[in-house]
């Protein structure tokens, strides 16, 4: 199976992402509320910290150099 077509096939670690999904999706929600800040605003907030976890970022081959 690829990176690209891994599934969760556990219903507590289903639960883990679902709760995630909320929990960060109510900080933005606060965020964007205390920042009154237009929804493109909160997008590429979002899209800068994806970033970190693409597999080509630096972060990522760091961590691969550092052996974590």
């Amino acid at each position: 199976m690829t990176k690209q077509n891994w599934q969760t096939k556990n219903y507590h670690k289903d639960w883990q992402i679902s709760n995630t999904k909320r929990n960060i999706t109510q900080k933005l929600d606060d965020l964007q509320r205390e920042l009154e800040c237009p929804n493109e605003f909160i997008f590429n907030f979002i899209k800068d910290i994806q970033q970190d976890w693409d597999p080509k970022s630096f972060k990522l081959k760091a961590q691969k150099l550092q052996g974590k």
